[in-house]
């Protein structure tokens, strides 16, 4: 097949979904499909920008960086510019209250909108030269989305995929939008779901609510999972004494990624450390919980700097970040709340041997299942008494769990995939 990608979303951007559009992308191309890719030139200073990620595209995969206009440099968070101290001025706090406020209210659909055009006029370039099977568009972003709408109007024949890694207007980050960019949004989706050819999510929650609320037909939807590279893990076994934030003579639980404080509340985490602090000396004294990422509230990471036995460091490289999962003692998984989604870094953390204490955003969180169906670690509720529990449990049982999960690495999950694309 030739396939055209649309994907505002890619590395040398770093998060967990990212990555696992890059894998779908080159495992698609290992397979012997032809791959070009639409997406965007990013900014270098952006705090996801991860230069390990520049080089990560096989050969065989076009890729086509469309720039975005300069309005965008206003939606981004900054590298600091030095490492280890804030960079958060009161005039820049201010700064980053307005632009949410802006893009929670005008930015339709979201901070990719001046990208929209650029992207289609790359793709029509594209379109007139090639013969695709098959328009692939990933949301990350629904930009993407509105871009592969625009070619459908105008090639009606090619078959268009998209693919729904979070809801578009069900998505808990988007719950406080102006009730102007949500009506208009709202429409945006429906004239996409009216064309696109087939539909593709990552839970079962979040189909059953497209298939509810747009009565589409069950044939046109399906799931495609996540996975992980083994090579990465076990490459990276045994390094653990060569790890800075690692203490060896301490029991690591280690947490990456963002901490996004509308979807995971860090209080209940706080309570139980202080209620270990003082009831259970032994255990807190022998714990380091080390968050390799960046908070959305300033305040939660206040909230933890304040107890010895966390460390908190900026992002660092996703290929350092696979060293720190392989070889963490326990790895920390928050749920979300009032989502139907799971988090991409599950994918992530399954590849390593290491348990996993998951806290679920709520008692309807579908990781629930997922996690409970794997059996790779306490899967508990987002309450003190649990996770002083949780940490309890792993503390004295941690061997039970350390295993990696087989069926969920990339080439059985891309095998999948392009059957469905097929379909």
């Amino acid at each position: 097949m030739r396939i055209l990608v649309i994907s505002n979303q890619l590395p040398p951007f770093t998060g967990s979904g990212n990555i696992r559009v890059m894998n779908y992308i080159n495992y698609l191309c290992r397979l012997g499909n032809k791959i070009d890719v639409i997406t965007v030139e990013y900014p270098k200073d952006c705090i996801a920008y991860d230069q390990s990620l520049e080089d990560v595209f096989i050969d065989g995969v076009n890729l086509y960086r469309v720039r975005n206009m300069k309005f965008y440099k206003y939606f981004y968070q900054k590298k600091p510019i030095e490492t280890g101290k804030s960079n958060r001025t009161i005039s820049s706090k201010i700064k980053i209250r307005i632009s949410k406020f802006i893009k929670h209210n005008f930015v339709i659909p979201d901070e990719y909108m001046f990208w929209i055009n650029n992207a289609f006029k790359k793709s029509q370039e594209l379109m007139s030269k090639n013969s695709y099977d098959i328009i692939l568009s990933i949301h990350e972003r629904p930009s993407s989305h509105l871009v592969a709408l625009k070619l459908k109007n105008k090639y009606p024949n090619v078959k268009w995929v998209g693919y729904w890694s979070d809801p578009w207007n069900e998505d808990s980050l988007r719950k406080n939008r102006g009730i102007i960019k949500a009506t208009i949004e709202e429409m945006l989706e429906k004239k996409v779901v009216e064309k696109v050819d087939r539909l593709l999510f990552t839970t079962n929650k979040t189909l059953a609510l497209y298939e509810r609320k747009f009565n589409i037909d069950k044939e046109k939807l399906d799931i495609v999972y996540r996975g992980y590279n083994l090579d990465e893990y076990v490459k990276n076994k045994g390094i653990r004494n060569r790890l800075n934030y690692i203490k060896p003579d301490k029991f690591n639980i280690i947490h990456t990624g963002v901490m996004y404080s509308d979807l995971r509340d860090i209080t209940p985490l706080v309570n139980a450390l202080n209620i270990l602090k003082i009831k259970y000396e032994e255990i807190y004294s022998k714990i380091n919980i080390i968050f390799i990422g960046f908070f959305t509230d300033y305040n939660d990471k206040c909230m933890l700097n304040k107890f010895e036995c966390i460390e908190i460091h900026d992002p660092i490289p996703f290929k350092e970040v696979i060293k720190y999962i392989e070889n963490a003692d326990t790895l920390l998984l928050y749920g979300n709340k009032n989502s139907t989604q799971v988090p991409g870094k599950v994918f992530e953390y399954i590849g390593s041997e290491a348990p996993i204490l998951t806290i679920l955003g709520d008692e309807k969180d579908e990781l629930r299942d997922f996690m409970k169906n794997i059996d790779k670690g306490p899967v508990i509720l987002n309450d003190e008494k649990e996770l002083i529990l949780g940490i309890k449990e792993l503390f004295k049982e941690n061997k039970k769990w350390k295993r990696r999960i087989e069926q969920y690495e990339w080439e059985n999950v891309v095998k999948d995939l392009e059957i469905k694309l097929k379909s």
